[in-house]
């Protein structure tokens, strides 16, 4: 007799679980089809069926799940398997040069798209890189003793699930001087609607905006207690247009880079917002 490994677990047929290679710290998404709630690890995609052995639902290679009255099998709908989290992938043009490529989405024409987007992103980054050691060599020529010159880029994925994702993009350019310098690119996407989410979306009006600002401004006023030196008369408002955010398992993280709103000693600042302050 053939040995296969046994599951014991409710299996979804087609419903394939994607699971993103970026490192992620948010909650489990929370989706609920029907009165049934999915979660990873209950959730497999039947790859072959068998009637050996009393019937076999292949979920993996070699490893099956044998027909009985504890096992459901039922088709879950794409965007509850998506609400999931899709698939990113590390790509890389050097070991420098790191974009994100997404694969599991519903709209395969956005998802086209998003990677392209990604991929050209990444090139641009490139392009950049070499532009600047070419210039190191010149400078080098003239008798000037730089230090390597260089634009990185790299990425994370602060949240991938509710049909909605976010990607940071972080970057550092080094192009002579004292020091170099660091900002981080945010992108953020309603994945059902296939269209790219501002920050205007979120914060839809003034009462939120000034409870956001409220927000911010007292928390800067703790962090200086504790070392940091945020100029805190100079902030008036978040910038609707131009700040950097993401998405949390709590609400949203608002960005502040080098020199905003402090000394360059500052560096980065990333304040997360619940949602409770603006809705």
């Amino acid at each position: 007799m053939k040995r296969f490994k046994r599951v014991s677990a409710v299996v979804l047929g087609l419903a394939l679980l994607f699971t993103p290679l970026a490192p992620q710290t948010v909650a489990e998404a929370k989706v609920v089809w029907g009165n049934q709630e999915l979660v990873k690890g209950q959730v497999f995609r039947v790859y072959s069926e068998s009637s050996k052995f009393g019937g076999l639902y292949g979920v993996s290679k070699g490893t099956y799940a044998q027909k009985s009255s504890s096992i459901k099998y039922e088709k879950a709908p794409s965007d509850k398997i998506q609400a999931l989290g899709v698939t990113v992938t590390k790509k890389s043009l050097a070991r420098n040069i790191s974009y994100p490529q997404v694969s599991g989405l519903i709209n395969k024409p956005f998802e086209a798209s998003y990677n392209r987007k990604f991929l050209n992103i990444a090139k641009e980054a490139q392009k950049e890189h070499n532009e600047l050691k070419e210039q190191e060599k010149e400078d080098r020529k003239n008798g000037w003793a730089p230090g390597p010159y260089s634009r990185n880029m790299t990425y994370s994925v602060p949240y991938n699930q509710d049909n909605i994702l976010s990607v940071a993009i972080t970057n550092d350019a080094y192009a002579g001087g004292a020091h170099g310098n660091a900002w981080i690119d945010t992108y953020n996407y309603d994945l059902l609607k296939a269209r790219q989410i501002s920050l205007k979306d979120i914060i839809n009006n003034n009462t939120k905006l000034n409870k956001v600002n409220n927000y911010i401004r007292n928390e800067m006023i703790a962090r200086n207690k504790k070392g940091a030196q945020f100029w805190v008369n100079e902030f008036k408002s978040v910038n609707l247009k131009e700040d950097q955010f993401y998405y949390t398992s709590s609400g949203i993280a608002i960005i502040f880079g080098e020199y905003e709103y402090g000394p360059y000693s500052n560096g980065i600042h990333t304040f997360k917002i619940p949602s409770s302050v603006y809705k």
